[in-house]
């Protein structure tokens, strides 16, 4: 297996330093960065990208670990072998992911879906789990820590829609889903972290919450199609991500403070072969060592304005 893909860092990552004006100099320089390299770029993107469409980060300048730093995401082994820690990962996720499946795509994913149509970008590789980049248009997309929209079995590998396991979920547990329904009409939300996730009220009780073993073997239990904490990448989307590296001449990294060490590598593979970088970031990264260029701005300030000046 890959080394570990996911491994909390909190650290300085993320944190904002000195912020680029978004001058026509700037908005020139990146689009040049797509001329120059027509066809062959890359890019590379993360929670960032995601945030200006509501869904939760775990880094940035509103993340979990910086107003929450108390916050603990759940552990690949922890879902894997521990009953209560299912309880636990499915009775939040029964409240979270229908907020998560209402997010819908931002300026930032339409103006990578437009660059990779209009022949300036080869494909995308991100961190993100929540969907939106496919849902914008783009179709050359590696979705490198997998996604929510899908469990699977961890005994036969069937895989169901994430949606279809909600249904069984409820099926299972009528008394949480009477609690949500009086939730929604009331106007009222839980706190929405990362990945679906969500603070529960502290006099509901997970023991309580019931989940399906698969139904085909009979035998093993469901995960989300993600990797989690401590859990690795698999091979084969370890081995397409350095080909899909390989294949461009180019790098585009945005919205990612690359503290996970998979999408970090690329940048390190990409730069071994003199390849240039380009990192659009409001904050620090673990490449801007790395990179041939950085800019220290927020994507949605930068990504849609430089799509138009390129025509698209």
């Amino acid at each position: 297996m890959a080394p570990a893909a996911r491994v909390k860092i909190k650290g300085l990552y993320g944190l904002p330093t000195k912020r680029t004006p978004v001058t026509p100099a700037v908005l020139d320089m990146l689009a040049g960065f797509f001329q120059q390299h027509k066809g062959r770029v890359l890019g590379l993107t993360g929670a960032g990208v995601s945030v200006p469409s509501g869904v939760p980060d775990y880094r940035g300048t509103n993340g979990t670990y910086r107003i929450h730093g108390e916050y603990t995401p759940i552990l690949h082994h922890e879902l894997v072998r521990q009953h209560a820690s299912r309880q636990r990962y499915w009775a939040r996720s029964f409240f979270g992911i229908r907020p998560a499946f209402k997010a819908e795509p931002n300026p930032i994913h339409y103006a990578f879906a437009r660059l990779e149509t209009k022949g300036f970008l080869t494909g995308l590789i991100t961190q993100n789990v929540d969907g939106l980049h496919l849902l914008a248009g783009s179709q050359n997309v590696l979705e490198l820590h997998g996604t929510l929209r899908h469990v699977s079995c961890l005994n036969c590998g069937y895989v169901e829609s994430r949606d279809a396991f909600q249904h069984r979920l409820e099926e299972l547990n009528p008394e949480w889903t009477a609690f949500w329904q009086t939730m929604a009409r009331s106007g009222k939300e839980p706190t929405r972290r990362p990945d679906g996730d969500v603070d529960l009220p502290p006099n509901l009780r997970y023991e309580d919450f019931k989940y399906p073993m698969c139904h085909r073997c009979h035998k093993g239990h469901f995960m989300p199609t993600v990797v989690f904490f401590g859990g690795n990448v698999a091979d084969s989307v370890r081995r397409q991500s350095y080909d899909m590296v390989d294949q461009a001449q180019a790098l585009l990294v945005c919205g990612t403070s690359l503290a996970t060490f998979s999408a970090y590598r690329l940048v390190k593979h990409a730069r071994e072969q003199g390849k240039q970088v380009a990192i659009v970031n409001f904050g620090q990264t673990r490449g801007d060592g790395d990179a041939t260029v950085k800019i220290e701005v927020p994507a949605e300030e930068l990504l849609p304005p430089v799509a138009r000046i390129l025509g698209l």
